[in-house]
């Protein structure tokens, strides 16, 4: 055996194991949290801004989805549907409104064309249109939702650009145009009577008439 030979095998895998546990002492690569917030600022970088307004400054809401439509109207702290003066869900609107003003795209679609057919929305299946106390408007028209179900396409009513939102957006509001009114105050069940307590038997027995 060639003990030479032997001796400089065992030195170098004495200093390649040397500079592993050195790498991994002073954490050369990326680490976990690197790796973590590349990803976090990857992911944010997707989000494109579509709206951004004061949604506590909206007087009127429209809303439109297939054949229902309903418009509420803001007066001081509360809302009511126009079409029957009615309570409005405030919940459900404030909600929305606070999510429209501040609306993100999880992408934007690139060269979208003029066919706006391939979205659904050369004939939009939903609408949204906040009003502001200025005068200005910011109008939303929603189409089908992507080929592999990843959201639904939208876009501004007086921009061409074609984007990508969430369904969660989509759903509530079609559910608000469906039914906008305040949802009924549950009536209180009534108590359950506690019965009384059986009277105790008269350990006394009956009395025995005197003489």
């Amino acid at each position: 055996m060639n003990y030479r030979v032997t001796l400089g095998f065992v030195a170098a895998l004495v200093i390649l194991g040397g500079v592993v546990v050195g790498l991994d002492k002073f954490n050369i690569g990326p680490s976990q949290a690197a790796l973590a917030n590349a990803t976090a600022t990857s992911t944010a970088a997707q989000q494109v801004p579509i709206f951004q307004f004061d949604d506590t400054k909206v007087t009127s809401f429209e809303l439109a989805s297939g054949s229902a439509s309903a418009t509420v109207q803001k007066n001081g702290d509360s809302w009511t549907v126009a079409s029957s003066g009615d309570p409005a869900n405030r919940t459900s609107i404030t909600s929305l409104l606070a999510r429209m003003g501040q609306l993100k795209a999880t992408r934007q679609v690139d060269n979208p064309g003029t066919d706006l057919s391939q979205y659904g929305l050369d004939q939009p299946k939903d609408k949204a249109i906040a009003t502001l106390d200025d005068g200005s408007r910011y109008e939303l028209d929603t189409g089908i939702k992507t080929p592999v179900q990843t959201g639904t396409y939208a876009k501004k009513s007086d921009a061409p650009d074609v984007y990508v939102i969430a369904d969660q957006f989509v759903t509530d509001l079609e559910r608000l145009a469906n039914d906008p009114k305040e949802p009924p105050t549950p009536t209180p069940r009534p108590a359950t009577p506690v019965p009384s307590p059986a009277a105790a038997p008269d350990s006394g027995g009956t009395p025995t008439p005197g003489p």
